[in-house]
């Protein structure tokens, strides 16, 4: 018998009666569709399909809620997978060989060389130690590390997924557990597109910036919610990540937090953490480039755009005391 159909549906869904950026109970509606209901059983099978499988009778009788913090604006979703649910959509629903092939192919030149640049800009840093410490928290796949390990850094990482865990230790990565992480210090984290993922993303903040070092960066970015609005008027679910009308961004189940700008900010900031304005000389040493027009109209704009315009969801964050 499958394990689904001998509990409730409320077993494998979590109810959030806060916000989990700020702890506010003041907020708005701003969608809400059972989850085998059309638009949103539609979404779930276009997405899950290609990667492996979807199981929707873990889904029955639940309803996707979507509210709006009314305090630090953040959207989330009313409920969360618990975690069978989340071994099921992350082992299962997802399968690990196809994952990685699909993440080997996406991984684009681009993308190894932002986290190259990223080692660079914390190499630039003071620190009591000849190599730089670096942690990835939720390190998916291990890319991150293995470009960090390339670059000469001590790496280490964290991730919940066993198949990710077993493909990290078979390059070589240190695994940190979640209770030892406090213990730790770090001249540079990592925390790529796993926020969103959280039930509880400020406690997660709030642990993972004990291992920071007194004059270590974090690198935080998740989805951009900053238009959603305008997303969720226009109402397509099916549009592809990259369209600009992608719903992708608080994708039920795995995007159960939609940050903009000004919620990252003001939920770092309970975590004992603000933005870090690294001087635009560190920046311009720590670009690197394709050499294609493209590529050197970047590598001259960007340091400019991340040192005074950006209200983005991609930020480096460091001790509020430092």
């Amino acid at each position: 018998m499958n394990p689904a159909r001998a509990l409730m549906p409320s077993s494998y869904l979590i109810p959030r009666d806060h916000c989990p950026a700020c702890r506010s109970t003041e907020r708005t509606t701003l969608f809400a569709c059972g989850y085998l209901d059309s638009p949103i059983r539609e979404h779930l099978v276009t997405l899950y399909e290609p990667q492996g499988t979807i199981e929707l009778e873990y889904l029955e009788g639940g309803e996707f809620i979507l509210f709006r913090c009314g305090s630090c604006g953040l959207a989330y979703q009313g409920h969360a997978p618990n975690a069978a649910l989340m071994e099921r959509l992350y082992e299962h629903w997802v399968d690990p060989e196809r994952a990685v092939a699909l993440r080997e192919a996406g991984l684009s030149l681009d993308d190894r060389l932002g986290y190259v640049r990223e080692v660079l800009l914390a190499l630039q840093l003071p620190r009591p130690t000849p190599r730089l410490r670096a942690f990835d928290f939720g390190m998916g796949w291990g890319h991150w590390c293995l470009m960090a390990q390339a670059l000469g850094c001590e790496v280490s990482g964290a991730e919940r997924s066993p198949s990710r865990v077993a493909n990290a230790r078979a390059h070589g990565i240190k695994i940190v557990d979640w209770d030892e992480i406090p213990a730790q210090q770090f001249d540079l984290i990592n925390c790529d597109q796993v926020l969103e993922h959280l039930e509880e993303p400020l406690d997660t903040l709030q642990h993972v910036a004990k291992a920071l070092a007194p004059q270590g960066l974090l690198k935080v970015s998740v989805p951009d919610c900053g238009d959603l609005a305008r997303r969720l008027a226009r109402g397509d679910w099916l549009a592809p990540d990259g369209s600009p009308d992608t719903l992708l961004v608080v994708s039920p189940l795995q995007h159960i937090n939609g940050f903009d700008h000004g919620s990252l900010v003001a939920m770092a900031a309970r975590a004992g953490l603000r933005p870090a304005r690294p001087a635009l000389g560190k920046l311009y040493a720590s670009s690197v480039e394709r050499f294609t027009p493209g590529g050197l109209l970047a590598g001259l704009t960007r340091p400019l755009g991340r040192r005074f315009v950006t209200r983005d969801t991609y930020m480096f964050f460091e001790r509020a005391g430092a």
